[in-house]
Formats: C-alpha cells, structure tokens, sequence
C-alpha cells in the first residue's frame, strides 16, 4: 500500500510539474491543536493545499505516526511523537515538497511527587502543599471527586489547595487538570480525620477501680459524650450506661479477671480512653527489715495482698525513695531519708489505702565523727553561731588563748570530738587581738548588735600627747528602747596599761573635754570609772553606754553608736608604754567633717527600719 502511495505521488508529481505546467507547492494554512503532551499520542489536524501526496509529518524531525492524508489535498491527520518540554517546528513531507506548518509546543503531564500533611479535618479548611512537576496552568485540584476549596499555583512545581469539608474517615486521591491534561492516575492520598475539638475525651474515672466482680458504678467524665454508643470495660461491654450530659457517662462494669485495666467510650466520632483497673483494697502484713539509718536507702521487703496496683509507700509521711510492686502479694522498697524515731507504713494503691497495722519501721540516726564546720580558723570579733559543726554535735563556744574555741561531738558511736577555734581580729600593734562580748538582747534591756568593725584609722587626731596600742572600735547597737543603756565587754589578748583609760569619740554632756555648744560637736572625751570598768587584770574593759546620752555618738533614738578605744593620756604613768597611733591628716579631717552628717543620716534610716 505504501508502494502504491508513493507511486502515484511520484506520477503526479510528473505530472504538476512537467514543462507544460508550473510545480504545484504544498502549503499548510492552519493546525490544531497547536500544543499537546511530552508524552505524545496527541492527534493534530492540519488543513492546506496541494496536500495529497503527503508521505510524513514531523516534529523536530521526528516522524509523526498514524499518519491520514483526506483525498482532497487538503487535509492530513497525525499522531504527534513523544519529545521533551518546548516549542518544536512541524513540517509536512509532500512529493511536491515539505510544507512548514509553523511551531507545536509540547507541555509536560501534571506530576505529583510530594505532599503534606496527608490527613485533615473534615470539616476542610486545612492547607495541602502539593509538589511535582507540570502545574502551570492547572484550572482544576480534585480531593476525590470534589474540588478544592481554593488553590494557588506558586510556582510549575508547587500548588497549595484547600481541602474541601468530606466524611471523618474517608480517603480520598488527588487529581489536578491543566488545559490540556489531567492525571489519568491518582498520585497523591488526603484522609479525613475528626477535629481534636469533636472527639470524644475522658478526663477522669470514678472511681477508678472495682472487684474482679465488677457490679460498682463507675462515673465517667470528659467532653463531647453525646451520643456514646459503646462503654468496654478491659475489652469487655458494660452491662449497661447512661448518657448523662455531653460531659458524664455512668456506667456498671462486668466482671473481669483480676488486673484487668481500661475503660474506652465510643460515639460516632471516636473512641476516648481512661485509667481504670479491676483489682483488690490492698492489705499490709509485714515489714522485713523493721530498722534502718535516718539516711534512708534500707531494701524493706512489705507483704500482704491487693498490692499491685499500688502508687505510693510512705514512711512517715515521707514517699519512699523508690518501690516496685513485683506482685498482688509483694512489694520491694527503698527508703526515704527520715528522722530518727519510728515511723507508720503506708501504701496507697489505685484499689484503696492500707497502713501496716500494730508495727511501725524505726529510723535510727547513723554513727557520726566530729568535724569542724565553716567558722573553723576564720577571724570573729565575737563568738561564732554559725558554721561551728560540719558533722557532730557542737559544745558551747568559749574565749582562750586569744580565739573562740569549741568541740564537735561524735554522735551515735562516731569519733571522738574535734576540737576547733576562731581567732580574735588583730586589733593594735604587736599582734595584739580583740574580742566583743554582749549580754542576750533579753537580759540587756533589748540591746543587740548590729555591726562591729576595728578601723585602722582614726576618726579624728588624738589629744596632744596621747598614745594608744589599739586600733578604734566601731559598733552599732540596735533594739532597744530609747533613752536605755547597753552593757557589753571588750576583751583584749594583752592588758591594757595602767592608766589608760577608754577614750570615746562624739558629742558629750557638759564638762566631757567640752564646754558649752562645743559639747555637741564630735570630740574626744575619757568615758567615767563608773561607766568604763577595767577587769583588775586589765584585759577587758566593760562598758555602759546609754542612747542619746553618755557613749552615744549619734541622736537616733534606738540606735547606739560607738567608737571608742583604750588611749593613755599624756601625763599618765604605768603600762608598758605608748605607741603613737598614725593620726588624720587636714585634707583626711576634711572629708571626715563632711562625711560626718551622712553617717548619723545613715544611723537614722538604719532606725528607721528596724
């Protein structure tokens, strides 16, 4: 036949184009369509002239196939090729010669590669990213068989869609369409699944446990219980239920083998799950061990039954540092750290509570060495109450040989005592040390101390000719009532020399070194025998300084300030000998005379709190 074709092409070629008569040319004026799929397979019409002698279409080059030549001359009919994505030039192939019938565009068939999230509500709404390849120009994204809410091409390779609102449950395929072609086969899969604001929950069981007999009301609560078609049991259905509201379900469980667990509620839109547990009320027997260290950790073995669904052991009160329930009739614990003494046994299990009845588990305190604590060796003007014992117990806190000393214990068979000590502050030339000594608040008309500091300097220059081994120094007293006194005593680890006396610094009453408004102005003044008591052994001095009046160097009612130290006057004998005290220099005495207002500013508000 293709023979025949081309034989008589070629006779009427010789005839069109024999010398009597000019060459016909073929010539293409139209075709459609004029894009289709890279896949090919696409019939394309073209219409022309001088047609019939047509022996091949071809795109790019490539032989178009189901090639159909109309009898007229002025149809031919071919199936395109398959190529790769663009605009290709298309000629025919005529005995008379080949006709340019102009560009084909070949377009890629929509492909799905990717796509999430791949489930959502059903009541629609949610957003599936849908990527491939061909999407430009897609008009149609089918979930199924409905469309898209809405969609968007962002780009050839991605299209975002709406899912349409379809049943919970139902799985639907994609489909998207271009105008020139569709999926022929489903590519990408979207399930319908019932909002998390629809589906049935349950939020607590009451009680949340029966016999293996079952039979007890059980009160399920939760949210969207309306329409529950199903209450189980362990699996099994309850005997029967009441819907009680959209929040409560009642139901009577049946009965199930021991430690059998789960309750589930079912409505047309889920299945919600709570704890629930058939056991037995537990019972407590025994305790072995009975006795174990106040550190806790003892292995106790307890024994009884209906143990296994047990929550918590307590001794005491005080949870077990861990438990396992190895069976109904045993549970395996470690215990807590816990005061010394006896201690009441507990278990709480989800069936009920049990207390070891008659027995009790005794906590005894471990052995203990004494061990120095963190005031050990660090400088204290007064005795330490803090920090004495790291381990033990701590013995009273005493003055000797210049430092605080005490014992730490041991306990409950531990070592013997340790002894430890604080030293004085260096306080004066020489090594010299001092300590400070107050009564109890209570026994000192309310007076307790605030600060205590031994300055290096002193706050103003001695009176000519005196001569101290001592540094100044400054406490601040608080507490007690105004216009009270407060006693208290100054150690010293060397006597202070005959004839010193205790030399304060501040305003005085008349006649203290002053007279008359220079009385209220800070000055140096020698405290009286009756108020500044030296030990005969003159290594302490005791004072007494009264608020707002002898001693006190500021005018805040309730607040006693005072600096002061031992200082032998010039003209005095006995001692052994004064050693001059670096004094204040002017520009020194200036800053003091400024800063002399802001300390008593500060003294007030310090009152003021208190």
């Amino acid at each position: 036949m293709q023979f025949i074709r081309k034989l008589a092409a070629a006779v009427l070629a010789t005839v069109l184009c024999s010398p009597q008569l000019a060459c016909a040319q073929p010539t293409v004026t139209s075709f459609a369509p004029t894009e289709g799929l890279t896949m090919g397979w696409t019939q394309v019409v073209f219409t022309g002239t001088n047609l019939g002698s047509t022996s091949a279409v071809r795109f790019d080059g490539v032989d178009a196939t189901n090639l159909i030549v109309d009898g007229s001359g002025t149809r031919v009919t071919a199936t395109t090729p398959a190529h790769a994505r663009g605009t290709v030039a298309v000629e025919l192939i005529t005995a008379l010669g080949t006709a340019a019938a102009g560009s084909y565009t070949y377009v890629p068939q929509p492909n799905i590669t990717n796509w999430g999230p791949g489930e959502g509500s059903m009541l629609g709404g949610t957003e599936v990213t849908i990527t491939g390849s061909g999407f430009t120009g897609a008009t149609t994204v089918l979930f199924g068989s409905k469309p898209a809410t809405r969609f968007t091409v962002d780009s050839d390779t991605q299209i975002i869609a709406v899912a349409p609102p379809q049943p919970a449950g139902l799985t639907v395929m994609f489909e998207i369409s271009t105008p020139i072609a569709h999926m022929p086969h489903s590519m990408g899969y979207f399930t319908y699944t019932v909002p998390p604001e629809l589906r049935p929950t349950v939020t607590s069981v009451a009680p949340r446990w029966n016999p293996p007999a079952g039979g007890v009301p059980v009160v399920l609560t939760g949210t969207n219980l309306t329409g529950t078609t199903a209450v189980r049991f362990a699996g099994q259905s309850a005997l029967s239920f009441t819907v009680d509201s959209a929040t409560q379900v009642t139901a009577i469980p049946p009965p199930a083998p021991l430690q059998s667990a789960g309750v589930e509620v079912t409505t047309g839109l889920g299945t919600a799950q709570g704890f629930f547990l058939y056991a037995s009320a537990p019972a407590l027997a025994s305790a072995s061990p009975t006795t174990g260290p106040t550190t806790g950790g003892t292995p106790v073995t307890l024994r009884g039954s209906g143990l296994l669904s047990t929550t918590r052991v307590s001794f005491g009160g005080v949870a077990a540092s861990s438990f396992n329930a190895v069976d109904d009739t045993r549970i395996d614990v470690l215990t807590p750290s816990h005061a010394a003494g006896n201690a009441t046994v507990q278990v709480v299990a989800e069936s009920g509570t049990a207390v070891l009845s008659g027995a009790v588990f005794a906590f005894v305190s471990p052995p203990a060495d004494g061990a120095c604590g963190a005031a050990d060796g660090q400088e204290r003007i007064t005795p330490p109450t803090a920090g004495l014992c790291s381990a033990g117990a701590a013995g009273s806190v005493a003055a000797a040989s210049w430092a605080f000393a005490w014992t730490c214990a041991g306990q409950n068979g531990g070592a013997d005592s340790r002894q430890c000590s604080a030293p004085w502050p260096l306080s004066g030339v020489g090594g010299l040390r001092t300590s400070l000594a107050l009564p109890d608040p209570a026994t000192n008309q309310g007076w307790g101390l605030d600060t205590a500091v031994l300055d290096a300097a002193l706050p103003a220059p001695l009176p000519g000719g005196a001569s101290t081994q001592h540094r100044a120094l400054r406490l601040v007293l608080s507490g007690g009532s105004a216009g009270s006194s407060a006693q208290f005593t100054v150690h010293y680890s060397e006597p202070v020399p005959a004839g010193a006396v205790y030399l304060k610094y501040g305003p005085s009453p008349q006649g203290l070194n002053c007279n008359g408004a220079a009385c209220a102005q800070p000055h140096w003044y020698a405290l009286p025998g009756s108020t500044a008591v030296f030990a005969p052994d003159r290594r302490s001095v005791t004072l007494t300084l009264t608020d707002g009046g002898l001693g006190d160097s500021d005018a805040v009612p309730g607040h006693i300030t005072d600096p002061g130290l031992p200082v032998l006057l010039a003209g005095a004998g006995g001692g052994t000998g004064p050693v001059s005290v670096p004094a204040l220099g002017p520009w020194a005495l200036t800053v003091l005379a400024l800063a002399l207002p802001l300390w008593v500013g500060l003294g007030r508000k310090t009152n003021q709190k208190r």
